[in-house]
């Protein structure tokens, strides 16, 4: 088999391969990341903790929910928040106990905390344990009309002692 010599790449050739490869390895960074649902809105933000971090089998525990939305948006309480953990037979949501609302508008109080209650089961094991679910609200604009439903993880860690 006969092979042709090859011939090397002209000057404007060679620029333009070391550009494209330049750009390529560039304009992934330029562009900036999707959100997605594990992320906070920025519109809103919200601290999820537990009241206490040890307990013991058997006991009832409480998350406490503070929102902090921008200017001139609000959370409404209708439809409802819901809270939902990850599927465990250990740890069982109990009910929201607080879910401070404003008299004139009826939508969520943000100065106020949410608080939410569950109970450990009474075979869970002695140790570090971690309490993943989602919160699911919706969060409006006042003054442009529009609603968004979002996700929010909670991600809490804790200990059982006996």
């Amino acid at each position: 088999m006969i092979r042709a010599p090859h011939k090397p790449p002209s000057i404007k050739e060679y620029v333009f391969m070391h550009l494209f490869s330049i750009l390529a390895l560039i304009l992934p960074l330029l562009v900036p990341a999707r959100t997605t649902s594990t992320e906070e809105r920025r519109e809103v933000r919200c601290d999820i903790r537990l009241t206490s971090t040890t307990l013991k089998p058997g006991a009832t525990g409480e998350i406490v929910l503070i929102f902090s939305p921008d200017e001139g948006i609000h959370i409404n309480t209708d439809p409802a928040m819901e809270i939902e953990f990850d599927k465990s037979s250990l740890v069982h949501f109990t009910r929201i106990t607080s879910l401070p609302k404003t008299a004139k508008t009826g939508y969520l109080d943000s100065s106020k905390p949410v608080r939410c209650s569950f109970t450990l089961d009474k075979n869970i094991r002695k140790g570090k344990h971690t309490l993943k679910g989602t919160v699911r609200y919706y969060f409006c604009s006042d003054t442009e009309g529009w609603c968004n439903r979002f996700a929010q993880p909670i991600d809490l860690k804790f200990t059982v002692t006996q």
